[in-house]
């Protein structure tokens, strides 16, 4: 029993390191999600750089889908991307009616930082899940791409 016992826990470390080698790395042009105080490191193409993104906070004021509201409200997410040899560039971005454009509703934002002398574009893409008056503690996850400028 006590062989069977190892056998069973040595066949499922195994299978659990195939899963994590099997899934992609973050690469650039690629939408990650990331959740508030969470990192993700996008990996560069030459394969000795990349970026750390953190999602210092996530905050969600749209109005919820089965809500009537006067005013649409905004998803505001504040990143921190780190390079190899930079100090963290904040970058705050925002969808929605968001005051701080003065254009009106936006679908997306875009952010331009330069990182380790390589200009990338950090753009914000959605806040999910979309608020409902249901869903109000759900944990909120950014939608992000970051691409070269």
């Amino acid at each position: 029993m006590r062989k069977l016992i190892l056998l069973v826990f040595a066949l499922s470390a195994v299978v659990l390191q195939q899963c994590s080698d099997d899934a992609e790395p973050y690469t650039l042009d690629r939408q990650f999600r990331v959740k508030q105080e969470e990192a993700v490191t996008i990996n560069l193409p030459d394969g000795i750089l990349f970026l750390d993104v953190f999602a210092i906070s996530i905050s969600d004021s749209r109005c919820p889908s089965n809500a009537s509201c006067v005013r649409f409200g905004e998803a505001e997410v504040k990143l921190s991307v780190t390079g190899l040899e930079e100090v963290a560039k904040v970058v705050d971005l925002c969808i929605g009616d968001c005051p701080q454009h003065n254009q009106g509703f936006i679908e997306s934002d875009t952010a331009q930082v330069t990182i380790d002398n390589i200009d990338y574009s950090v753009i914000l893409i959605d806040v999910e899940p979309y608020p409902t008056t249901t869903n109000q503690s759900i944990p909120k996850e950014a939608l992000i791409k970051i691409i070269t400028s």
